[in-house]
């Protein structure tokens, strides 16, 4: 290098190393802003932590022992229900607990315990660090057993970081307030190990069969490993994680110098004799409605919480949770007992009884009281019919499918006059006529009142034809919840989105009796939805929210389509519909019947001004029910008459802007005073019928012989009416507004494409 060059590379490396000094500057200041920031975040979450605890009672394992029972409330602070496992949770005292165990558990869990005070900082911090710069594929685990007890006690899992330095600051307390020894202790008998066993003494009980102090080194070390995933070593389910956990423990006490070599060697080599069957435990068997109660809650601290199904069913078992349910126990008791004797229900023609299930909602909603099963419940949180069973509707659903769509978007009216008459469908390459009408017959025009009051199938076929299956299905399944429907996917071989499904009811797989109460109740609240609930919130044991449930409603239809629609169900109960059976006294009630295709399901839908409720009968195996008449309304008339018991009689409100009006039975159209047979209908003011068309203009007209259909003469020249003009079936219209529509075969208008 010559002189020149030299002296032109120095100030490039000066140049560079003020460079790298400034970046080490600015990294150092970047580094220590984020310390003191992260220094003023820990230290202002710790002052709020700490004061919060001021409030609350210290950590007591004596409180423990006695054991954090749930408690159920009825919405007015009322004591309802105690939750009891039966389980014969027998507190085992340290020094009977063998030593082999107390060593397997900390080598295991926590190799520091006895050197902490109940943080063991290195793991904590290196956790910590994982989960910012994931240096193991998986998540560290830094809590200590102490933590866990902490954990344990309070049920408080989040996974958030006040609540992790909340169970830093618990864990602190407890080590100063008890010895290693009554953390030991009261882990071992406060910890989950799966198949329902809370406890080291019920956890030896289910898996070998014999007490806590018989375990062998090589039975402690297998129901030690049980507890970090109970559902992943579960002893009965999968033997060979277990197994292979078991070796992982023994290995870790060996290198920790906890147990010898040989004793490792023998301890491995031991064979794990495991009972066939988990014992059997006398579980409290409660109602229906606790029973739903329970696995609602379960489900949603599993999606809400992020808890196993175990942690959550622990905690409601264990946690010292206050639960305020919807449940009326007056009306849950009366539902019970009345359910709880086959004697209350219809003779039958075979010999085998079917089942049936009821479900009582508010108008807001609220589940106030559940029955899943005819005869006495001898299992705690059984096969439930009225929240788990999903069948067909029949019938059932036309009100929410056919006739809702059609009134909602103003395609008919209360008196709009509609053929009952099938359709053809092309089914194995030839054209057929559906549907058969429940009765076996066609009766030619008929109000859209009376074709809901006689439940014709016909009918309900062709509303949902012109609102297009799509329209229907995406209502029950998107505002309804009605989430059990199969939509329409390429490739699959069945979905509901089809006639036979949204019309009659013959879904897939059908709903439950509680989601299609559900659905009924916007004709008992004006046309909101809230998806059925049976609490209003769960307290934790500290008595802070740990559940709160969306009780929130949403307006899905119009007010008036509602009150019409009540109204016409209304016409259901009374003599000639359907459900004349079901009404008692002077208490209105609207109703819906329902049945499957080959009497496979049978229902009755029932609304008084006071709840929703929903019968079903029929076999869990599903075939012919043999009634010798057709029960579910006469069951719903004898059980509710008692849930209405000291209830003042009141009539449905009438909501929007709706009011009666009387029409012309032959045109279906407003009645003038020339018309001589009148009735009277609902009619939203927005959308009334024109004034009678045959009686403004008197003349008569020959109607075509394939326009007259009767029961036994379909063809009948001779008969003669006097008509002003055809009847127009979509009422309510000027001519004016017709322009640009037409009527299909149907008799609906339609745009004129």
């Amino acid at each position: 290098m010559n002189p020149t060059q030299e002296i032109q590379s120095q100030p490039k490396k000066k140049l560079g190393k003020k460079i790298w000094v400034r970046t080490l500057q600015v990294t150092a200041i970047v580094i220590m802003i984020m310390i003191i920031t992260g220094c003023i975040v820990a230290c202002s979450l710790t002052i709020s932590i700490l004061r919060r605890m001021k409030e609350e009672e210290p950590i007591s394992f004596e409180q423990a022992k006695l054991s954090y029972t749930t408690i159920i409330y009825t919405e007015d602070n009322t004591e309802y229900m105690r939750i009891e496992t039966g389980q014969d949770r027998t507190w085992i005292d340290y020094g009977n607990i063998p030593s082999h165990l107390r060593q397997a558990l900390i080598a295991v869990e926590d190799k520091r315990f006895l050197k902490h005070r109940g943080v063991d900082w290195k793991r904590t911090i290196g956790a910590a660090l994982n989960e910012v710069f994931h240096f193991y594929g998986s998540r560290q685990g830094g809590s200590t057993l102490t933590q866990q007890v902490v954990r344990n006690l309070t049920g408080d899992t989040e996974v958030r970081v006040d609540r992790k330095l909340r169970e830093i600051l618990r864990a602190l307390q407890v080590e100063r307030d008890y010895s290693k020894e009554q953390i030991i202790e009261m882990y071992l008998n406060t910890a989950f190990f799966g198949n329902n066993a809370y406890g080291i003494e019920a956890a030896a009980d289910t898996y070998f069969g014999k007490k806590a102090a018989d375990l062998t080194l090589a039975e402690s070390a297998s129901i030690i490993g049980i507890t970090q995933f109970p559902t992943e070593y579960d002893p009965f389910q999968h033997p060979e994680n277990n197994k292979k956990r078991q070796e992982h423990i023994l290995n870790e006490m060996q290198e920790q110098g906890k147990i010898t070599q040989a004793e490792y060697r023998q301890a491995a080599a031991e064979p794990l004799n495991f009972q066939q069957t988990s014992p059997a435990r006398s579980q409290k068997v409660y109602d229906y409605f606790t029973d739903h109660l329970i696995e609602t809650i379960i489900s949603d601290l599993c999606s809400q919480k992020g808890l196993s199904y175990g942690e959550a069913e622990n905690m409601v078992n264990r946690g010292g949770l206050r639960i305020y349910a919807t449940v009326n126990p007056a009306m849950q008791d009366m539902v019970s007992t009345f359910y709880g004797s086959q004697e209350n229900f219809p003779a039958i023609l075979g010999d085998e009884y079917p089942q049936s299930a009821f479900v009582a909602l508010a108008p807001d909603g609220k589940i106030l009281a559940l029955a899943g099963g005819i005869g006495e419940k001898n299992n705690a949180r059984q096969f439930n019919r009225a929240t788990q069973a999903k069948r067909q509707t029949g019938s059932a659903i036309k009100p929410l499918a056919a006739y809702l769509t059609a009134i909602e978007n103003d395609m008919v009216t209360w008196s709009t006059l509609m053929d009952d008459h099938p359709i053809t469908i092309r089914q194995n390459g030839a054209d057929m006529s559906w549907p058969v009408n429940f009765q076996g017959n066609y009766q030619g025009m008929m109000t859209i009142e009376r074709a809901l009051k006689e439940s014709r199938n016909t009918i309900a076929v062709k509303l949902v034809q012109e609102a297009g299956p799509e329209r229907v299905f995406q209502f029950l399944h998107d505002r309804l919840g009605f989430t059990s429907l199969v939509p329409r996917k390429e490739g699959q071989a069945r979905d509901d989105v089809n006639l036979s499904a949204m019309a009659l009811g013959g879904m897939t797989y059908g709903v439950t009796p509680l989601e299609l109460a559900g659905g009924y109740q916007i004709y008992a609240n004006g046309g909101y939805f809230t998806a059925p609930y049976c609490y209003t919130k769960v307290l934790d044991s500290r008595g802070y929210i740990l559940l709160q449930a969306d009780t929130t409603a949403r307006r899905v239809i119009a007010p008036e389509t509602a009150t019409i629609i009540n109204r016409l169900m209304q016409q259901v109960t009374l003599p000639g519909g359907t459900g004349n059976g079901a009404r008692w006294g002077n208490v209105p009630v609207a109703g819906k019947t329902g049945t499957a295709t080959d009497d496979y399901d049978q229902w009755f839908v029932g609304i008084t001004p006071y709840m929703i409720t929903a019968t079903w009968m029929g076999y869990d195996s599903p075939r012919r029910i043999q009634y010798a008449s057709y029960p579910p309304p006469v069951v719903f008339r004898q059980l509710a008459s008692q849930l209405h018991q000291g209830l003042d009689p009141k009539d449905f409100p009438v909501w929007g802007d709706t009011v009666q009006k009387n029409y012309c039975t032959q045109s279906g159209e407003l009645a003038t005073a020339d018309c001589s047979s009148i009735q009277t209908g609902w009619y939203a003011s927005a959308h009334l019928p024109e004034e009678c068309h045959i009686h403004k203009e008197q003349k008569t007209i020959r109607i075509p012989e394939n326009e007259i259909r009767t029961e036994r003469n379909p063809l009948r020249p001779e008969n003669k009416v006097d008509v002003g003009s055809r009847p127009k079936l979509l009422t309510g219209q000027s001519d004016q507004k017709k322009k640009g529509y037409k009527q299909n075969e149907n008799g609906l208008w339609v745009p004129d494409d």
